[in-house]
């Protein structure tokens, strides 16, 4: 039985210069951090995983786990994993504790696939398609003079996208407006998203939603804070649109409480800050059962994407089978980030508004290490 024989951390960063930058209705910044959990077998095969957030808040939560992990069988996170819970269950889940045994349970996979010639889809659920659809995450809010919205519509209206998310939330008035310009500049045929990242209340949501509702939106994504449930289930019995939601939840205990209470209609996990692949299909299985869509968020580097595709590509299209209203949706950040776009040896493919599934065994991707030193911090 193949066991863990060396966990490492490496910590990345690519800083922009402060002049481009860009984010969303909370603020903005220049900052896109991360980082890679490297694992070898005793078998001397090598796993990688991503980890999201603040690398060196990352590193000394890794520094924790890594004594639970080493020597021990490369079959056996779910015990491990459980063990570090139960010994540190007054630090909770919405930490970088989570991201670190996010980027431990991909690697894991990852290894497990390499060692066996399989691909990561395979492993945790089969491959349902190679081929995914993507909606361009882009319209950010920016600093920078040559990077507006009307420069970012015009990089999507280049490519056949199958739908685009644009950032709002600056107040209801604002958001006609850039939502009309979207509209205007890529038609009406493009499935339209916008993202709020949290910064409304109820009645300012619905202020928005009602505002652009004749604009033909395809769901409006985190209109609440995270911790306002009861704010989203009544919001959701009023809004005139599908909400999403699940970027900044974590672990199937708080999706659970977003699913069972009926706040969305579309359920978002992010791999890296769930807790990785594992927690990933719990929560979509969770979703399915309960007649949702899901749609993973995906913000960070190249190995969080390579995760994704593999955990788009094993799910069934559940709560749909043949006839498919709307496709099964993986978001493609379309910002300045070096760590999706350089540290691949051959970077994921996108054609005709497609990700390709990464071929090859475990998740089929090969680090760039010149790249990786490039950007490492710690």
């Amino acid at each position: 039985m193949p066991s863990i024989a060396k966990l490492s951390f490496i910590g990345l960063e690519h800083v922009l210069p402060p002049q481009t930058a860009f984010g969303m209705a909370r603020g903005i910044g220049h900052r896109r951090p991360g980082g890679i959990v490297e694992i070898e077998t005793s078998e001397g095969v090598t796993g990688v995983g991503e980890v999201f957030g603040n690398p060196f808040v990352s590193r000394e939560y890794f520094r924790m786990v890594e004594p639970f992990f080493a020597g021990k069988s490369v079959y056996d996170f779910d015990h491990i994993e459980a063990e570090i819970r139960n010994r540190a269950y007054h630090l909770g889940v919405q930490n970088q504790l989570t991201a670190c045994l996010a980027g431990i349970n991909v690697a894991l996979f990852d290894a497990i696939g390499r060692a066996t010639n399989t691909r990561v889809c395979d492993l945790i659920g089969g491959c349902r398609a190679t081929r995914l659809p993507v909606y361009a995450s882009t319209g950010f809010f920016s600093k920078d003079v040559d990077r507006q919205l009307e420069h970012m519509l015009a990089e999507v209206k280049a490519h056949p996208y199958v739908g685009i998310k644009i950032k709002i939330g600056r107040g209801a008035k604002d958001d006609v407006l850039r939502v009309k310009q979207t509209r205007e500049a890529l038609g009406d045929d493009i499935l339209l998203i916008v993202d709020i990242n949290g910064n409304y209340t109820v009645d300012l949501a619905l202020e928005s939603m009602r505002a652009i509702e004749p604009y033909n939106i395809h769901w409006v994504e985190e209109p609440l804070p995270p911790s306002d449930l009861r704010g989203y289930a009544e919001l959701r019995a009023r809004a005139p649109m599908p909400i999403a939601a699940g970027e900044a939840h974590y672990a199937v205990r708080d999706f659970k409480q977003l699913i069972d209470g009926r706040c969305i209609d579309i359920v978002q996990p992010a791999i890296p800050t769930v807790g990785g692949l594992t927690e990933a299909k719990r929560i979509a299985f969770l979703a399915q059962s309960s007649n949702l869509r899901v749609s993973p968020h995906v913000w960070g580097g190249a190995l969080g994407l390579a995760a994704a595709c593999h955990f788009m590509a094993s799910l069934p299209t559940s709560p749909h089978t043949d006839n498919v209203p709307y496709p099964m949706l993986i978001e493609y950040d379309r910002s300045a980030n070096a760590l999706r776009t350089d540290l691949l040896a051959t970077p994921i493919k996108l054609d005709a508004g497609h990700l390709i599934l990464p071929d090859g065994p475990g998740l089929g991707v090969t680090l760039d290490r010149g790249q990786v030193e490039r950007y490492r911090v710690c």
